[in-house]
């Protein structure tokens, strides 16, 4: 009898359950889906960002928003390009619907310092005090070109 009851408790034991594989699969799948849905968004910019020894990555938040400044001065929000008064009614809708959220300003290498200048007052006026600049880390080590 003893040897019936282990057949069948080894029998049981080396089926695959389905469902909770493919449960698995699905959150993998959309995780996936969102993460390549923020890097795509970001990446479509044409920007060059400039270079710091000390650049590092740091964790996505909630309310976060990115501001890209491209070359030729143009403001892009959710690849969208607007000018300084809409840009403004963004960061106060931002402001009230995520308090103390982050702004990110990714503004290319050669960009306008007028310009960037403008997004930070515009993030001054709707009260928001998270700001940063995006970079990259400079991989060679060498000495910024002045």
């Amino acid at each position: 009898m003893r040897i019936g009851v282990g057949r069948q408790l080894q029998e049981e034991s080396e089926t695959i359950q389905m469902a909770p594989l493919i449960d698995i699969v699905f959150l993998t799948l959309i995780f996936f889906m969102v993460t390549s849905v923020y890097a795509t968004l970001e990446s479509e910019v044409d920007i060059v960002l400039p270079t710091a020894d000390t650049a590092k990555e740091n964790e996505r938040t909630q309310g976060e928003i990115f501001i890209n400044l491209r070359e030729d001065g143009a403001i892009i929000v959710n690849e969208r390009q607007m000018e300084v008064p809409e840009l403004q009614e963004v960061l106060l809708r931002v402001a009230k619907y995520f308090p103390g959220g982050a702004v990110i300003i990714r503004g290319d290498t050669n960009a306008q310092l007028g310009r960037a200048m403008q997004i930070l007052d515009c993030c001054r006026k709707a009260d928001i005090q998270n700001i940063a600049f995006a970079t990259t880390k400079d991989e060679d080590g060498a000495p910024p070109a002045s």
